[in-house]
């Protein structure tokens, strides 16, 4: 069934009767000031990007870097022409560059195509002409530079900025980081020029160039404020007396048409050249200038033919026409079995896209770019648009094109191309997204077939930002540098068997926390690609470590392609959304981005969200390998049961794969009990140990209440994840120092205290990564909004921080190795308020931990009760004490201190040494042997028989512990 509609076309043809076809909206006059001189400057709102009723205009205007910035209002301009608007500007007599943008005063801005670019006019840097023709070969000329280097430079053709085609590259120019490079050549000692050539080709009809300036030593030209300064060359279309010209005869103006278009020019010229997205359709050599095209049945909307008017002389014109083209849409079912987004099966490619209501959807691809608004997709039934195409084996991208309106990559993305089209940089523009995929690509190919993931009870969670982990101000990570410290032994030494990344799903820009997702099923592009990501997740495993993916969803970001579908354009306001179509989201105002439905039905209408979230997680388990999840505000999810919210998502992921972590950002007991999530983080610990280690309060008894796990009302030791730092709050060590004015020797005492207190606690610890070396920085800033935090490894160099840092490797190999940390029993033996003191046994009958705590700034002399007596090794001081009855008398506890003991019997705990008698013999052979007979180890044993951490006891580990006996 073919259903058809109209849709605007635009031809574009330059005639002598336009005064200027690209019309630029901003210019200033004198073109070249001079410091201390005026210059006006003048905007037109309707040919910008401010309302167009704006009244009055703003120009936000300051000099040399946004110094002394202010806004002034602009003097209405009619006499120039509708929608126009100027100001006079006294120059200060230092003035080495004018920067400005306009704005109505109601947050609505024009900044030159994007935050940070805006308008610079420089008092040393000119171009000449100033507004070229196509007729004019021009030079660009920097004075008063003290090096050399090169101009990095695009233009704009009528859709955004893009790189010049190669006949405009002057001599020498290069491509780098995918910008063009054109080296800048010396005419004096402190100047240097670019020469161009005309831009007469009718496959790139260039309205403006944007450049800015590389230095020879790497850095960028840039204002007093740091920011690079971009520059604007405008060209000029009006027509010269000695130009050729056409006018167009046929389409005429605003046509509609269907079929064949006739397209008739006259004037004057020896040839015509018509041209069709970049692409010539043929040369007219005499006139009148006719030719019929037969547009191909993909073609419609918004196209743009040009005409190019030539003397043989070298002259030449252009000139437009606007008209309408019928579009058509094709009913067909979609194939079946077809999954959301991009389908591959070998050089077959299937696209689709669940997108009710729409007029029409198309794909703009790599591949069919002879189509300016792409190929309209098919559409099944009323819901389903989808796409089919053979492709060559290669690398490919493509974008939705909304009705027109819009572009936006898959939601359904694996891998997504999200870069500014002039700087290069990672963009935040959502219509500058692609997806981006290969055919013919090969698998990526897994090596941890003998990775055995831990159980929730064993774990020691790492939490880390994959962008602040290389340590360096302003170079964003990548999941290299992990891998590194991941190889090195780092982790491994620490004790560390899970890492639990911060949100890792394609976000704007190259740095982030992660929470303002814009992908679910992407790996952010900034941290490396997705097979970079998957030889991380490889290594770990190799190395005995679990990966667990923060995600979130909540909401989405507003430049998410799933938000975007139904929302207006340049909008943002939640309640402008088309909730009567979209079946992704809720009705309902966010605390952060635009809130997913996650309830399969709502008032007997059917919603999508729950599949676009349980496709990710199934790309996350299936495709990376991925070991658990931590979900982000559970709460603002909505729990629900097994058929909807968080509970369903779980249980899916439970019945995919049951040994999958499953952590709810919760601290909510009853839904972690009754749910098949594993562990929720538990704030009310993180808060309530913070504030009395720092001495913020001393409440003993609070801190008594959330060591154990049963008194907050989890039903298992594991129902909470503890901890004392992570991403949402201030480090311990800058809290102390900063806000409770502790020396450094003092803070690093106190993170100890909280080490000691976190490892022998009911629950799975976590660690934010830099707590284990001290880190000190704030994580926010004075506004609240999140900031990068580099770790600071040069602490390391510390010999105070190596101390803190030996503290937390003793106390996680403790926890690694003692079972009695990972189990229930726990009991209370002392605490006082008065004394700010703690006695607590972690102990059964095979394994005895006896903890002493002084949370106070003074010392204190207490009386400990002990299992029995003996011998006792306090553990973090490596000292002995004696005692002949249960009780040891008067024991000094010293300020800020913890003091755990073990029977002398338990300490050391040798690697092979399976009856813990301190002694690696024969016995122990004959243990490990009876072991893989059958015999049951407990899991202390288990860990001192598995020598070479494969994860398996067997004949290797003998002849290991052989070699071992021998060596002795």
């Amino acid at each position: 069934m073919i259903s058809r509609g109209f849709i605007t076309i635009k031809i574009v043809v330059f005639c002598l009767f336009f005064s200027c076809v690209f019309s630029n909206y901003v210019y200033w006059e004198p073109e070249i000031p001079i410091p201390g001189s005026e210059i006006t400057i003048y905007y037109n709102t309707m040919e910008g990007s401010l309302p167009n009723n704006t009244f009055p205009a703003y120009i936000h205007l300051g000099y040399n870097g946004w110094q002394e910035t202010d806004d002034y209002a602009m003097s209405y301009a009619p006499f120039i022409g509708t929608g126009w608007w100027y100001y006079t500007y006294q120059i200060p007599e230092d003035a080495e560059t004018i920067d400005f943008v306009f704005t109505d005063l109601n947050d609505n801005w024009d900044n030159n195509g994007g935050l940070g670019i805006d308008w610079h006019i420089s008092m040393n840097y000119y171009w000449s002409p100033f507004n070229p023709t196509p007729n004019d070969s021009f030079n660009i000329t920097l004075n008063n530079i003290d090096q050399g280097g090169y101009i990095v430079w695009t233009v704009d053709s009528g859709s955004g900025h893009i790189n010049p085609i190669e006949d405009y590259w002057p001599i020498g120019s290069f491509l780098n980081n995918g910008l063009v490079h054109t080296p800048l050549n010396f005419i004096s000692d402190s100047s240097v020029s670019v020469d161009f050539d005309s831009f007469q080709s009718g496959s790139q009809v260039v309205s403006s160039l944007k450049f800015k300036i590389l230095w020879e030593d790497g850095s960028y030209d840039v204002g007093e404020n740091g920011q690079i300064i971009y520059y604007d060359i405008y060209f000029d279309y009006n027509l010269a007396d000695d130009d050729p010209y056409v006018d167009f005869i046929s389409p005429e103006n605003n046509q509609q048409l269907t079929g064949d278009v006739s397209i008739v020019c006259q004037g004057d010229a020896d040839n015509v050249e018509l041209w069709l997205n970049g692409d010539l359709l043929t040369v007219l050599t005499n006139e009148p200038f006719n030719y019929l095209w037969e547009p191909d049945p993909g073609f419609f909307g918004d196209l743009e033919i040009i005409a190019k008017a030539i003397y043989d002389s070298g002259q030449v014109s252009f000139s437009f026409v606007d008209f309408n083209l019928q579009y058509q849409i094709n009913n067909a079912p979609a194939p079946i079995g077809i999954n959301d987004g991009l389908n591959i099966d070998g050089n077959n490619v299937i696209i689709a896209l669940y997108a009710p209501g729409k007029e029409y959807v198309s794909i703009t691809g790599s591949w069919n770019s002879e189509f300016p608004n792409g190929e309209i997709m098919n559409l099944s039934g009323d819901t389903l648009w989808w796409y089919q195409k053979e492709l060559d084996d290669g690398n490919y991208t493509y974008q939705y094109n909304l009705e027109g309106i819009k572009y936006i990559a898959d939601p359904w993305s694996l891998d997504v191309e999200w870069v500014d089209p002039f700087s290069g940089n990672e963009s935040g523009n959502f219509q500058d997204a692609k997806t981006f995929f290969t055919i013919g690509e090969e698998e990526y190919a897994w090596n941890d077939d003998t990775y055995i993931r831990p159980e929730i009870k064993d774990l020691v969670i790492y939490e880390l930002n994959v962008g602040d982990f290389l340590g360096q101000e302003g170079i964003t990570g990548t999941y290299s540098e992990i891998i590194n410290k991941i190889q090195s032994g780092y982790f491994n030494d620490l004790g560390i068997n899970a890492i639990e990344l911060m949100p890792i799903n394609e976000f704007e820009g190259s740095y982030s926390w992660g929470y303002n997702t814009s992908y679910a099923m992407a790996p952010e592009s900034s941290y490396g690609t997705p097979n970079d990501l998957k030889n991380f997740i490889d290594i770990a495993h190799q190395n005995n470590i679990a990966i667990l993916l923060d995600v979130v969803y909540n909401h989405m970001w507003g430049s998410s392609p799933l938000f975007q579908l139904y929302h207006p354009l340049d909008n943002y306001e939640w309640d402008s959304h088309d909730f009567s179509l979209c079946p992704y989201f809720d009705n309902a105002p966010s605390d952060w981005g635009y809130k997913l439905e996650h309830w399969h039905e709502v008032n007997g209408r059917q919603y999508r969200g729950w599949k676009y979230v349980e496709d990710a997680l199934k790309i996350w388990v299936e495709e990376y390998h991925i070991d658990g999840f931590r979900f982000d505000y559970v709460d603002g999810i909505g729990w629900g049961d097994n058929n909807d919210g968080a509970a369903y998502y779980v249980n899916l992921l439970d019945n995919l794969d049951p040994s999958l972590i499953l952590i709810a950002e919760a601290d909510n007991a009853s839904q972690i009990n009754v749910t098949d999530f594993d562990s929720g983080w538990d704030y009310s610990y993180h808060h309530n140990l913070f504030d009395n280690i720092l001495g913020i309060y001393l409440d003993v008894d609070n801190v008594t209440n959330h060591i154990n796990a049963y008194n907050q009302g989890y039903g298992f030791v594991t129902g909470p994840v503890n901890y004392i730092e992570s991403h949402d709050e201030n480090r311990l060590i800058y809290q102390s120092t900063q806000f409770q004015n502790h020396s450094l020797e003092e803070a690093y005492q106190r993170s100890m205290l909280g080490a000691s207190i976190l490892f022998t606690s009911h629950g799975v610890p976590m660690i934010y990564s830099g707590q284990e070396f001290a880190q000190n920085a704030p994580v926010r800033d004075s506004y609240g909004f999140p900031i990068s935090q580099p770790l600071q490894w040069s602490n390391l160099e510390n010999e105070n921080v190596q101390e803190l840092n030996n503290h937390y490797k003793k106390l996680i190999s403790l926890r690694n190795n003692y079972d009695i940390l990972k189990e229930p029993p726990m009991e209370l033996k002392y605490s006082s308020n008065s004394t700010n003191s703690i006695v607590y046994w972690r102990a059964d009958e095979n394994q005895k931990i006896v903890v002493a705590i002084n949370l106070g700034i003074y010392p204190q002399v207490i009386d400990i009760e002990f299992p029995h007596n003996g011998e006792w090794n306090e553990y973090i001081g490596d000292t002995q004490i004696q005692i002949d009855t249960n009780w040891y008398g008067g024991f000094s506890l010293s300020p800020l201190t913890a003091y755990i003991f073990l029977p002398n019997q338990e300490e050391p705990v040798l690697l092979g040494d399976l009856n813990f008698d301190g002694i690696i013999n024969v016995i122990d052979i004959v243990a490990m042997v009876n072991g893989i007979l059958g015999d049951q180890l407990n899991d202390q044993q288990q860990s001192m028989a598995d020598l070479n951490s494969d994860g398996i006891i067997n004949v290797i580990d003998i002849v290991a512990l052989v070699n071992m006996i021998l060596s002795l």
